[in-house]
């Protein structure tokens, strides 16, 4: 429906492949047909109001500062490329009408009045955002090139990074602007262009944006992989208890199924808890896990041709050959006075 509305309004389009914000300014202002003048692009009265300027940190990291609105439907198409750079954008964007973002797997359309969040993003997926005339845009933009993000990002970090930014739109609800990131893009829209330590100024907020989040987004990193070590640890003591209670389960001398509650003490669980996880990791209940091995083990006396089907029975704690017989057929499917005599063309099930 968005897709219909734009195909019949004036709009602005301008499609680019990101490789420093210096450059994606010079393609946006010749997209409105404008210049940039000393690193900044002047929005005139004719087409909106407001500003755009980039610059270039260093060989690779670049940003732009965005505090602007204009009089048309606004979409900017970036183009997927090969290598990994990260693009994080701050946003403070008051929307008109609609906004509407859309990657190959994910689209939202958002008609809130206010986009308040941070925005994560690899460079190796298209992105395509449109916005309604008349939104006020004020972003900061950080572009970290594929030689930095491979250079100085360590390989952990780098991964936790990917794999979080694969989550894409996803990320705008889980990113909200902390105070801590509001007051340092107050110091940035704030700052007198006209000063010549105004680039100096820009710069070292930047870099601040950049470090708070970055170590944020460190910690969370750090508190996540505590969390799925103790989740590891976890996992591992409840196999050691499982282990014990197996132990207890197929010990030959045990002629009476315990009960679940001394089962659940030696495992340190809840009862609920051991059922459950006995289950799942041996694929059947406890009392069947008991009764199967019981059999087991008579299966082999009386293959042995040294012990007849009473005897075999009663070892494995069975006194009524009824029900024994009736058991052992179930889960064989072969009499065990047949298997007694010595019948060698006996397969076990499964």
């Amino acid at each position: 429906m968005v897709l219909f509305i734009l195909s019949f309004c004036p709009m602005i389009r301008y499609a680019y492949q990101l490789k420093d914000f210096r450059t994606w300014l010079h393609g946006f202002a010749k997209a409105l047909k404008l210049k940039v003048e000393a690193g900044q692009l002047l929005i005139p009265t004719s087409m909106g109001d407001g500003y755009l300027l980039a610059s270039n940190i260093n060989a690779d990291i670049s940003y732009v500062v965005m505090n602007f609105s204009l009089n048309e439907d606004l979409v900017l198409l970036r183009r997927k490329s090969s290598l990994y750079g990260l693009s994080l954008f701050f946003n403070q964007i008051i929307v008109s009408d609609f906004a509407a973002l859309r990657e190959p797997h994910h689209s939202i359309t958002d008609k809130s009045p206010v986009q308040n969040n941070i925005f994560l993003s690899s460079t190796n997926y298209d992105l395509e955002a449109t916005w309604s005339k008349n939104s006020r845009f004020k972003r900061v933009g950080i572009y970290f090139s594929p030689d930095f993000v491979s250079r100085y990002i360590k390989r952990d970090l780098l991964l936790d990074l990917l794999v979080y930014s694969e989550n894409r739109l996803h990320l705008l609800e889980q990113e909200p602007l902390t105070f801590e990131y509001k007051q340092t893009l107050e110091d940035i829209f704030k700052v007198d262009r006209r000063s010549p330590v105004a680039h100096l100024l820009l710069h070292n907020r930047v870099l601040l944006l950049a470090e708070t989040y970055l170590s944020s987004f460190l910690a969370r990193a750090s508190q996540r992989k505590e969390r799925s070590r103790s989740r590891l640890r976890g996992r591992e003591r409840d196999v050691e208890a499982l282990r014990d209670v197996e132990k207890i389960l197929t010990n030959h001398r045990l002629i009476k199924f315990p009960s679940i509650d001394e089962l659940a003490k030696t495992a340190m669980m809840s009862t609920t808890k051991l059922k459950t996880k006995f289950k799942e990791t041996y694929g059947m209940k406890l009392y069947e896990y008991f009764k199967r091995n019981r059999l087991e083990k008579a299966r082999e006396m009386l293959q042995s041709g040294r012990y007849t089907v009473k005897q075999a029975g009663q070892h494995v704690g069975y006194s009524n050959m009824s029900n024994f017989t009736k058991a052992f057929k179930k889960e064989f499917g072969i009499l065990p006075k047949k298997l007694a005599k010595g019948n060698s063309a006996f397969t076990p099930r499964g």
